[in-house]
């Protein structure tokens, strides 16, 4: 079975939900499986140099409504798993962090995004910067110096904005968005048990469908 995972790095729903497909994962007893991690942009147009999350999420939803979003993020986080630390995080634009892991062999991919998660959202680092995403491929088993070369040419830029232009043509409007085999899709950071019931349901669909001829 295949999962395409549509994320944005900036997106807590999403660092949410991957855990829940890793717990899910995790007590599959099913036949093997493997994850495509697929770009989405939920902003456009933030400065490279970032801003404060706390900023962005003030601007974005208005102050009155963060602090109830911001805990009910972390509650979901804590049963999933994961924390978060909004204080330090600088939202910026993540076009090169999507194409850091269209960089990176297949697999190290599923490394890089944990490693990209856990410096936005708790190491408080800007994830638009080279430097930074270099250091984030080096410690997931890339070449440091070749990583930073290759973010510094324009390689992935094309293919990174194209599979972005892709996920919008295909209608998805937010992350995270899981598709299986093509077949079923879920919307959202959805608990374990959901995940693992729509594999199952693909898997048996698969198997009841009449051949083509």
């Amino acid at each position: 079975m295949h999962i395409d995972v549509y994320h944005d790095i900036p997106c807590p729903w999403c660092r949410i939900g991957k855990a829940n497909l890793e717990a899910a994962l995790a007590q599959w007893d099913g036949e093997p499986v493997t994850v495509t991690w697929r770009p989405f942009l939920l902003d456009r147009g933030v400065s490279a140099a970032g801003v404060p999350t706390p900023d962005f999420y003030r601007d974005k939803f208005g102050p009155e409504n963060v602090a109830a979003m911001i805990e009910r993020v972390q509650q979901a986080g804590r049963r999933a798993g994961v924390e978060f630390n909004f204080v330090d995080a600088i939202r910026a634009p993540s076009e090169n962090a999507h194409r850091l892991v269209w960089l990176a062999p297949e697999e190290r991919k599923t490394a890089v995004v944990d490693g990209l998660q856990r410096a936005y959202f708790n190491e408080g680092k800007n994830v638009a910067d080279l430097e930074t995403l270099a250091d984030i491929a080096a410690a997931a088993g890339m070449d440091r110096e070749q990583t930073l070369r290759r973010l510094r040419s324009d390689e992935g830029v094309a293919e990174t904005a194209a599979a972005i232009a892709d996920a919008m043509r295909l209608g998805v409007s937010g992350v995270p968005f899981f598709v299986f085999d093509n077949r079923y899709a879920l919307s959202g950071a959805q608990p374990p048990e959901t995940i693992q019931a729509a594999m199952r349901q693909t898997v048996q669909d698969r198997a009841t469908a009449p051949e083509s001829n």
